[in-house]
């Protein structure tokens, strides 16, 4: 499970953003503390259970991580209606170049029937 971690410092203005894959909320704000040590106030520590796992695993230091959407239509029972289904999904990448390169190499593995409908660059480290 993902969860997203919001940390502040009595010292600076402004609020930093970590997303960590753990078991439990505990583990997710031990991982942070781990990283900043326990000068920060740990703000929110909220599970990000719409995210599916990552497309990717970080392959370099210089990795932004991208929160993505793709979708499918499924069409319903009465061979009428089509439902929508979308699933967000990390991506790490350098820029949005490499990052659709990757989705399109991920659609490729047999979800041709998905589509990318939304890319956001987050600020979010990843740890």
């Amino acid at each position: 499970m993902y969860y997203k971690i919001k940390v502040t410092n009595p010292n600076q203005k402004g609020i930093i953003t970590y997303f960590t894959e753990a078991v439990h909320f505990a583990e997710a704000a031990k991982k942070v503390i781990e990283v900043v040590g326990t000068g920060m106030d740990i703000e929110e520590v909220k599970l990000m259970k719409n995210i599916k796992p990552a497309i990717n695993e970080r392959y370099s230091e210089y990795n932004k991580l991208y929160i993505i959407k793709i979708a499918e239509d499924i069409l319903q029972d009465d061979g009428i209606q089509v439902k929508t289904i979308k699933y967000e999904l990390p991506v790490f990448a350098n820029n949005s170049n490499e990052l659709h390169n990757i989705v399109n190499e991920y659609i490729k593995q047999g979800l041709e029937n998905m589509r990318l409908t939304t890319i956001s660059e987050t600020k979010w480290i990843y740890i």
